[in-house]
């Protein structure tokens, strides 16, 4: 569908451009329908670089030619001044794969050549302040996040990521190692879009998983998209089942699909269903879950999402979340704010994507012998996020956690304070 709307955009553009020497014969051939240029001009035209179509839904799959592509990158190209570093770099990778067609429209590419890299380099830093305060194990972290990201095309069809990244404790000790922390090819395979390899999932939200699987994803539909992955998930702290030790949950295999069903042009409904296997392969836990997300209006959006496991106890979670507006790094004084409540039972989400999820006494306890029990947390978040300036976006959050569980000391009770800055460049 984004290939209707940058066709729209061309139409548009073609008739400015009716004196150039290819408008009247038009003998070009048409930009392949999953070339990565459409994805690429569809973000600069929803962030005003390129402006031209109207409410940003998509309504077919006409393909264009390289020569109308290349009109709209020239716009892009006219409008750099207004762009953010990440968009500056998607223009220059498209005029670049348009040089010639440029050349055409006698647009002077700057030090750019059609056989230079076509590698895209972006970063961003995110320092970080949390502290929880209760009345037994109080605790706060310093911690800064760097990650550079590395973006490029294999070919027409398929593009690689990599993303690199380290986490260094500032209030001393011991820092993470630099990890690939990101490493896949995308692309069109079998009338899908395949992902093989390393990469981040967060179905529905992430209130039940948000992590990083070795694997692969295969994503089609439309107005109903499906994904369907499989593979062995990144991190080890991962809920396997609730009667093991929990270093069965380290890595453990994940197969997973997920709905998402576009119900109107502010609505959408999703769903998801997990089967999460220990590393020894003798127990298998199933998780679901389904949700939705409306946009009420230009400001106001409301989300909410029910899920469970098949563990006896302890197995459901939920939560609901109204939010206004939100801060864009790229744009100056823009500012958001939210208010959720959630419940989320120790043995319900594998890895909740909710910071401050869970009291000080983390998710569940291991007794040490051969059992584990749930503490689980339910409570309200508010939150706040503004950008003082282009590219630097500023984050608040205050939580009010107590465990689900009835047999849990109340002095587990906690306030979770979250305060952060985040770079990007």
């Amino acid at each position: 569908m984004k290939k209707k709307l940058v066709a729209s955009l061309a139409a548009a553009m073609v008739l400015s451009v009716a004196g150039t020497s290819f408008a009247a014969t038009n003998p070009f051939t048409d930009v392949p329908a999953k070339h990565w240029s459409y994805d690429a001009v569809t973000k600069l035209a929803n962030a005003g670089i390129v402006d031209g179509y109207g409410d940003g839904t998509f309504r077919g799959d006409k393909t264009i030619s390289r020569y109308e592509m290349a009109q709209i990158v020239a716009k892009a190209m006219a409008h750099s001044d207004q762009a953010t570093a990440e968009q500056k770099a998607s223009i220059d990778k498209l005029s670049v794969e348009f040089a010639e067609e440029l050349e055409g429209l006698n647009v002077r590419v700057t030090k750019l050549e059609k056989n230079s890299s076509t590698i895209k380099v972006t970063g961003e830093a995110r320092l970080r302040y949390e502290n929880n305060d209760a009345d037994v194990l109080s605790d706060n972290s310093l911690v800064l996040r760097s990650r550079i990201h590395l973006d490029g095309n294999i070919n027409d069809q398929w593009s690689y990521y990599g993303r690199l990244q380290s986490e260094n404790n500032l209030r001393g000790g011991d820092d993470g190692k630099v990890t690939m922390d990101n490493a896949y090819v995308k692309g069109n395979l079998f009338g899908t879009t395949a992902t093989i390899g390393r990469f981040d999932y967060i179905p529905n939200g992430g209130m039940m998983f948000d992590s990083t699987l070795n694997g692969v994803n295969l994503e089609f539909g439309n107005v109903l998209k499906a994904n369907v992955f499989y593979g062995k998930d990144n991190h080890q702290d991962i809920l396997a089942n609730g009667n093991s030790n929990w270093t069965n949950a380290e890595h453990p295999e994940v197969t997973g699909l997920t709905l998402d069903y576009a119900a109107s042009k502010a609505t959408s409904i999703n769903g998801g269903y997990y089967k999460v296997k220990d590393i020894y392969n003798t127990d298998t836990t199933d998780f679901w879950e389904a949700g939705f997300a409306t946009q009420l209006n230009s400001n106001w959006n409301l989300t909410g999402s029910y899920g469970e496991s098949d563990i006896d106890v302890e197995n459901t979670a939920y939560y609901a979340q109204l939010g206004y507006k939100g801060a864009d790094k790229a744009k100056v004084g823009s500012y958001g704010a939210w208010v959720n409540y959630r419940n989320i039972e120790g043995f319900a989400a594998p890895r909740t994507t909710f910071d401050g999820a869970y009291t000080v006494g983390g998710q569940s306890y291991y007794d040490g012998v051969d059992s584990i029990y749930p503490l689980g947390g339910k409570g309200y978040e508010v939150g706040f996020n503004y950008t003082p300036m282009l590219n630097t976006v500023l984050g608040f959050k205050y939580a009010d956690i107590k465990t689900t569980a009835n047999n849990a000391s109340n002095s587990l009770k906690t306030k979770f304070y979250q305060a952060q800055v985040e770079f990007f460049f």
